[in-house]
């Protein structure tokens, strides 16, 4: 046991040298809306609306297999409208997303894909003034993927991303206006992230 864990150690220490090692802050914009999973009468969905992601990146490269991983923490607040009758639903929801990004190098751009891992913090809906805690309609946690293009000048790391769902149920259902309607699966969304490599 202790020769596999010495082991386990050595190559560790051999990657660690091997592997390049970058970290540093990372904001985004995004664009994105809620899709309705059933056709209700007097309930149309709302325009794409724009949110904001901020948090930490790392990036390893392993030069001997040409790759990187690069996984991120970030805050992410999103909102989306319904209309329901005469009445607008404003949902806004507050995430901790975790993208692990898995790319390759290919003359100045990157390329890269990868699981996004998110977990709601809050779900709100705003109708007619009134706010509501929505949360426990919509799934604690849920995973989707993002894939894109990426390019790095000088210190800064600029990425366009599409963000989708595998399908996963991302919430029940919202009553407004006397109408009740279902969410879609985890809302898929246009990622325009930069950030900057303190290291």
């Amino acid at each position: 046991m202790k020769r596999v864990l010495i082991l386990g150690m050595l190559l560790f220490t051999v990657y660690s040298a091997s592997a390049q090692f970058s970290l540093g802050p990372r904001v985004a914009l995004t664009s994105s809306n809620l899709s309705l999973r059933d056709n209700v009468v007097n309930v149309e969905e709302g325009d794409a609306e724009f949110g904001y992601q901020f948090g930490l990146f790392m990036r390893v490269k392993v030069p001997v297999v040409g790759i990187y991983v690069q996984p991120e923490v970030l805050f992410s607040s999103n909102s989306s409208t319904v209309t329901s009758g005469t009445s607008n639903v404003d949902l806004s929801f507050n995430r901790i997303d975790v993208p692990v990004m898995i790319g390759a190098k290919i003359g100045p751009m990157r390329i890269n894909a990868g699981p996004s891992f998110s977990f709601l913090t809050s779900a709100e809906s705003d109708i007619s003034g009134v706010v509501v805690d929505v949360k426990d309609n919509y799934s604690e946690s849920s995973v989707g993927f993002q894939a894109g293009i990426g390019v790095d000048l000088l210190k800064f790391v600029i990425d366009l991303k599409y963000e989708g769902s595998f399908g996963e149920k991302f919430g029940d259902s919202i009553t407004a206006g006397g109408n009740t309607f279902a969410t879609d699966d985890r809302p898929s969304q246009i990622v325009l992230a930069v950030g900057f490599k303190m290291f």
